[in-house]
């Protein structure tokens, strides 16, 4: 493990991890039970990890920083690799928590490791039914209010390639669909509901096809929540955490309001 940018307290600290196949980025932040995030580089986390730093101890994967001497073959090979990267980075374990195109990996890592993760949080999932790619995505598409598209990350042509090529973006991967009846952790599943990425229908079918899923609506926030209810999805993901079982939305859809 190579650390870089030593930090004090909530101060990310950034560095790599080596492990079989692959030469994973992350960052660190806070102390406490682990919070594991696999971050697409599509925007910034920020509020997030701000929110979770004082209580629990915050890991960021980094999916533009992820270099592969050889692409992995599946996305359940990809979640493999960033499972022995969470386990090197964390004891115990750990609330996961994987957003947009990065869902399918935190699906995929729940279903290899349900030993090593006690909760799992989808942020706008585009594993089932996506009417769009949010990589190719214009300007605006991605937020309900286009002013927010400044809290959104550029990302290159080839960057975005190259994600799009590591997660299967546009490829329904029919087999982690057909074993979401497995997932045994407390889940998560949230969408804003002015999301132009993945149908709403989409919402309807993870709370019926995973055994402990809850479902959260925010509204006024499109694709990128965290661009436009920035306070709500922390607000949100952080009672989650910490209430588990007890989580106040319970298996109903809840409408998270201003």
């Amino acid at each position: 493990m190579v650390r870089e940018d030593r930090g004090a307290g909530n101060t990310p600290e950034h560095g790599h991890i080596e492990v079989p196949g692959a030469r994973v980025g992350y960052s660190t932040a806070g102390s406490g039970d682990p919070v594991v995030m696999i971050d697409t580089g599509l925007w910034t986390n920020g509020p997030l990890v701000d929110a979770l730093a004082p209580d629990y101890h915050v890991v960021s994967l980094s999916f533009p920083g992820i270099s592969f001497a050889n692409l992995p073959g599946s996305l359940r090979d990809l979640a493999s690799i960033l499972t022995l990267a969470a386990d090197k980075l964390t004891e115990g374990k750990y609330a996961l928590v994987g957003e947009s195109v990065a869902g399918g990996v935190a699906l995929w890592q729940a279903l290899l490791a349900p030993d090593n993760i006690e909760t799992l949080i989808l942020i706008s999932p585009t594993t089932v039914l996506p009417i769009d790619d949010p990589l190719t995505a214009g300007p605006g598409q991605l937020v309900a209010h286009p002013e927010n598209d400044a809290a959104l990350l550029p990302v290159e042509p080839a960057v975005a390639a190259e994600i799009r090529a590591i997660l299967r973006v546009g490829s329904r991967d029919a087999e982690l669909e057909e074993r979401f009846g497995e997932i045994s952790c407390a889940t998560l599943a949230v969408f804003g509901l002015n999301d132009r990425i993945v149908t709403p229908e989409a919402a309807r079918l993870y709370r019926e096809k995973i055994p402990n899923c809850n479902i959260s609506l925010v509204y006024d926030a499109g694709h990128a929540i965290v661009a436009d209810r920035p306070e709500a999805l922390a607000s949100l993901v952080t009672d989650f955490v910490e209430r588990r079982e007890t989580f106040i939305v319970g298996r109903e859809s809840g409408l998270i309001n201003p």
